[in-house]
């Protein structure tokens, strides 16, 4: 049709081939092609036809058997393209890897097949089971309106992409009630994550492949374009096994002029989702002269081999660029430098004068982050017995296999939790008129009203029912909401005299764990960190020089996150802007950008042991009375025992006395205490704990009288989401509490922690619950403020033990610090020291690439056929099959390993160096790993790199000695406190030279600020994250120390060896986007060189 055929990239390609002065081009015209029959139709020699919307493929295909010409695409096979079934089928039949995948056709009746199962999270059929998230696809190859539907823990909702309408390719409906389209014929295929970028791969022939990358729509669904208004793409390099999978497309397909999508997935594989027709790469000039040259090559061998030998003089438009390409190696050469990114260092002062002259031909290589997650609301759980049948009925639908408790954790079971709670309060009587709290406090300050005391049996059953509606019905949906329930039974009736007879569960002790979700301020704060991490972490003589750094795939970005769901929610948030994406919801981020790394960075029960020990030796002196000797506390519970990942080894235990010069002393009893007070620990803390019970007394009283004068059930309207929805739609309601609790939330969430924490029988302390109250009245201090709580003399009470009891629970002695800090963040460490790794040996290969000059056979260059060896017989690669070790035992999630997968970097994008066009070094690329994690990681990691030096006679200290001061006088971790190692490469410097590569130390205590001096300016309840500052010695510390300091306290990873495979090694010829190996046939430069006898053999191809 002539929309295609008279295009820009058609319209280049013909000037070219017009140009060899070999061919007459007649383009058959719309009028021609719908209009005239066949016989009208005129003759030639080849025919280069491909379907578009209204374009008569059987006329065609009836023309090309009646006339016969030579094909570059196979007709009879176009109409396969049209149908995604057949692709998918076709692709799988030819070996070539496809995402797992259901296919569901509804063509005969429209009805459901039978044995389709569709549940909230996942569908399945006929065995196989996709869970969310998960995409769906129209049968219709002509249909682009897909779908990702995901699963609730990530905040549910749909994500529609379509065709691009002015800059807008996708939108997500978080509302979307997530079920499938039952509306025709669909593929369901697992969503696999691609770091946000998608690869369009085109093809002509059989040996050239050109590929482009492309930011995804699934991410925000906003199309980057250029001035001149197309969507950005970058030439990138494709692997060997990318390669072959090209060639493959070309014959299963029988199309040697084709395109199709590529996904790159996080475990290392690439994995074609799309096939297209006949596709050009748009303005790429160096494109149509190979495009056409390939054409040119392929047509002559078909219907005049003779021509092949003549020396074709060079197209104008390569004679034009000689110069430019015969210089390329210097040209790379001399500019093996970031221009986007130089370090601080190479600016000039304030007087114009630049700094020492050995910084300044450092570059930036890596960026390592540590980060806690963003503000919280408050962690909470609350235990009852009930017998209900209700309850009990629900046991025994959702009880696991083995009958040890039910889980209730999906919208459809917490929904028939809340409607069998909601029925059962309905069911019972209403307060008491009198007392709608049914609790209080006497003039001592003591809870006496409100206790189990004093508190009917009835009313507690109503008030812990009220609690567990309240709890369920915030938010407003259960999506992305922090809620599990579980039913553990703890009675059993006996049987009957029938021996057959089954005991049945009389009563189950019902669990609800809530809280602990992002808020609002949580949100804004990792988002502005990530703004920050772009203007900051990045120096550059660019506005926003990272989003180009990025956008031209030179920055290697993985976002890590435990498992937690604010945890993941911060680095979601973070990731927004730090890439200064768009759409308010984080959902799609999270499932496309976020990797969940569980067993590095969540901390389980690692060092149980160690923490039990340091928090006996720490309870002891708090509570200890000096008058009577003898101190009250309950003993620190003991972890209980459940499934985690292996711990890491234990280093080898040194010989020699207790302290610093014993840093792996690994006896199961505490060592000898050190005399004097232990760090952090307040004075008289003794009077301090009873004063802490006063307070909470005080705050109980106000929160009593507060909720009984203004009703236990009154809640805000507006519902917040931190998942979907901006912080800019949270809004502010006075008297009511913030992140929708309710008030008799409130009153409960801090009668628990004063219950928990004194036993007024005993008149003993659980210290354990200083950490908890702490968090808990900064919480409120910080979003509750306008309720008129008296919350200052308990916020500076509870703080002043707080900062003993936590920093101290990591270890008391710098010994237990170190090892518990080093079994906490062992995985995480060995991790660290790996990214560093790769990243110089990453640079080692890409500088002997550019610097290292080699010699030349012949006069090819070193980018000569850079585009590959493209003859025109086809041979397959001498690769193993690309399918083979991708066996499904090996397709299982990336979460099967947790922590112990050794990262890849098979799916990094690499730039084209031929095709790349203003951009220096493209092959050099800044790498970027971003952790986030909970506050005992930071503790673990600050720790080890205090005191990794110790039990080294000839180590300086990793920390300078301001940054000691600066660690040992901060307060507390609080949220998005960070540490950052910054990795700069001096190529003045020989590779031998331990001080090529300078790594710097920062760090941040996060929004450690006290809320009653520091308002947020926009009053918005976002305390400010305060300024990194500087842990390392002098100007950093060289790789080589760094490792030689820290690898004994971590568990080792396996270097990658860098992704450069696709590049010319000891004078090969094959470079670049396209080819997979060189053939004795090739297309250079100069023209076609004369056919081998190898290649004499006819093209099966062809003949079809």
């Amino acid at each position: 049709m002539d929309k295609k055929a008279r295009s820009k990239p058609m319209s280049e390609i013909v000037k070219r081939l017009l140009e060899y002065g070999e061919f007459e081009v007649n383009i058959f015209g719309d009028d021609t092609i719908l209009n005239k029959t066949v016989d009208e139709w005129p003759d030639c020699d080849s025919l280069l036809s491909w379907h578009s919307e209204g374009f008569p493929i059987k006329k065609a295909a009836l023309y090309a058997a009646e006339r016969k010409p030579f094909l570059i695409n196979d007709l009879s096979k176009q109409h396969l393209l049209l149908d995604r079934r057949k692709v998918y089928g076709i692709l799988k039949e030819a070996g070539i890897p496809v995402p797992n995948h259901i296919i569901i056709s509804r063509d005969a009746d429209g009805k459901d097949p039978g044995g389709l199962i569709e549940k909230e999270d996942y569908i399945e059929f006929e065995g196989m089971t996709i869970h969310k998230p998960f995409v769906e696809k129209p049968a219709s190859g002509e249909d682009h309106n897909i779908y990702i539907y995901y699963p609730a823990h990530m905040g549910g909702g749909v994500k529609k992409l379509y065709r691009k309408i002015n800059n807008k390719s996708a939108d997500y409906e978080w509302n979307h009630p997530g079920t499938i389209r039952r509306n025709g014929s669909y593929i369901y295929e697992e969503f696999l994550t691609t770091g946000g970028t998608d690869v369009k791969v085109y093809t002509v022939g059989t040996r050239y492949a050109h590929a482009e990358a492309r930011k995804s729509p699934v991410v925000d669904g906003k199309v980057v374009r250029t001035r001149e208004g197309k969507e950005v793409r970058f030439p990138v390099l494709l692997s060997p096994q990318e390669k072959e999978i090209a060639r493959m497309i070309t014959f299963a397909f029988g199309q040697k002029v084709c395109g199709f999508d590529l996904l790159r997935s996080g475990n290392g594989r690439s994995y074609v989702c799309d096939v297209n027709g006949w596709s050009f790469v748009k303005s790429s000039h160096k494109y149509y002269d190979d495009a056409a040259g390939i054409l040119r090559g392929m047509i002559l061998a078909a219907i005049a081999p003779h021509r092949l030998s003549a020396n074709i003089p060079r197209l104008p438009h390569l004679r034009a660029q000689q110069m430019a390409d015969t210089n390329i190696e210097d040209h790379l050469r001399l500019s093996s430098s970031f221009d986007d990114l130089i370090p601080q260092a190479a600016y000039q002062d304030a007087d114009g004068q630049g700094e020492d002259d050995k910084y300044q031909w450092e570059e930036l290589r890596c960026v390592l982050a540590i980060v806690r997650h963003g503000d919280r609301t408050p962690k909470q759980k609350m235990k009852m017995k009930v017998s209900q049948a209700p309850f009990l009925e629900l046991y025994e639908r959702h009880k696991d296999k083995k009958g040890k408790e039910a889980k209730l954790k999906s919208p459809k079971q917490l929904q028939e939790l809340l409607d069998i709670t909601r029925d059962l309060l309905h069911e019972m009587s209403v307060y008491s008129s009198d007392d709608g709290m049914g609790g209080g406090v006497d003039e001592k300050g003591y809870e006496t009203r409100g206790s189990e005391v004093m508190v009917s049996e009835c009313n507690e059953v109503r008030e812990k029912f009220q609690i567990l509606i309240n709890v369920l019905e915030a938010g407003g949906h259960f999506a992305g909401i922090n809620r599990k329930v579980q039913l553990k039974p703890l009675s059993w009736s006996l049987p009957s005299g029938n021996e057959d007879s089954e005991r049945k569960v009389e009563e189950v002790l019902l669990i609800l764990k809530h809280g602990g979700v992002l808020t609002h301020a949580g949100r804004r704060q990792s988002e502005d960190l990530g703004k920050y991490f772009r203007t900051a972490m990045y120096p550059s003589k660019y506005d926003n020089g990272l989003l180009r750094l990025h956008s031209t795939y030179r920055h290697d970005l993985k976002i890590y996150s435990s498992d937690e769901g604010r945890v993941q929610a911060s680095a979601a948030a973070f990731t927004k802007g730090l890439l200064d994406l768009e759409g308010s919801s984080l959902t799609p981020i999270l499932a496309s950008l976020v990797k969940k790394e569980a067993g590095m960075l969540d901390a389980c029960d690692k060092a149980a042991d160690d923490i039990q020990r340091a928090k006996l030796a720490l309870y002891e002196p708090m509570t200890k009375d000096e008058d009577i000797k003898s101190a009250a506390f309950t003993r620190p519970p003991v972890a209980s025992p459940r499934p985690s990942h292996p711990r890491s080894p234990v280093p080898p235990v040194i010989t020699g006395n207790y302290g610093a010069d014993n840093p792996f002393y690994t006896s199961k009893e505490a060592p000898p205490r050190a005399k004097g007070d232990i760090q952090g620990l307040p004075p008289s803390p003794l009077k301090l704990l009873y004063k802490l019970v006063s307070d909470l007394q005080d705050l109980m009283d106000q929160l009593y009288q507060k909720c009984k004068a203004e009703g236990c059930m009154t809640r805000g309207n507006a519902v917040y989401s931190s998942l979907s929805q901006d912080p800019s739609a949270w809004v502010f309601e006075p008297n009511k509490p913030c992140c929708g609790e309710r008030p008799l939330l409130l009153y409960d969430r801090w009668r628990k922690l004063s219950r928990s924490f004194y036993n007024r029988t005993r008149d003993s302390f659980d210290i354990s619950k200083v950490p908890d109250i702490y968090d808990s009245v900064k919480y409120d201090a910080i979003h509750n403020q306008h309720l008129d709580l008296k919350l200052e003399e308990l916020y500076e009470t509870a703080r002043a033990l707080a900062v003993g009891v936590v920093p101290n629970e990591y270890g008391v002695l710098p010994e237990e610090k170190l090892r518990i800090g080093s079994q906490i963040s062992s995985l995480l460490l060995g991790k660290l020291l790996a990214d560093l790794g790769n990243t110089r040996e990453e640079s080692r290969a890409t500088a002997n690439m550019f610097f290292n000059p080699r010699k030349r056979d012949g006069a090819g260059g070193l980018f000569d056929a850079e585009l590959g060896a493209y003859g025109f017989e086809d041979h397959p690669m001498n690769l193993p099959n690309i399918y083979s070790k991708w066996t499904k035992d090996d397709a299982g999630s990336e979460e099967d390993n947790d922590g112990e997968n050794q990262e890849t970097d098979s799916s990094l994008h690499r730039l084209c160096p031929s095709y790349a066009v203003n951009i220096n070094s493209p092959m050099r690329h800044v790498r970027t790993r971003v952790y986030f994690t909970s506050e005992s990681h930071i503790h673990a990691l600050v720790n080890v790199l205090r005191y990794c030096h110790s039990g080294l006679d000839d180590a300086q200290p990793l920390v300078c000695e301001s940054g000691l001061n600066i660690l040992t006088n901060t307060p507390e971790l609080d949220y998005l406190s960070h540490i950052v190692f910054r990795m700069y490469e001096n190529q003045q410097v020989p590779f031998n030279d331990p001080k090529r590569f300078r790594v710097e130390i920062l760090f941040s205590p996060g929004a450690a600020y006290n809320p009653f001096e520091v308002m947020p300016l926009r009053r918005d309840h976002t305390l400010p994250v305060q300024p990194r500052v500087e842990l390392h010695q002098a100007n950093g510390t060289t790789l080589s120390e760094l490792e030689r300091l820290v690898t004994r306290f971590s568990t080792p990873r396996k270097l990658q060896a860098p992704g450069i495979n696709c590049l010319p090694v000891n004078g090969s010829s094959s470079v670049g986007t396209s080819a997979s190996t060189s053939l004795p046939t090739a297309f250079q430069y100069g023209g076609l060189r004369k056919p081998s006898p190898r290649d004499d053999k006819p093209n099966a191809l062809l003949t079809e």
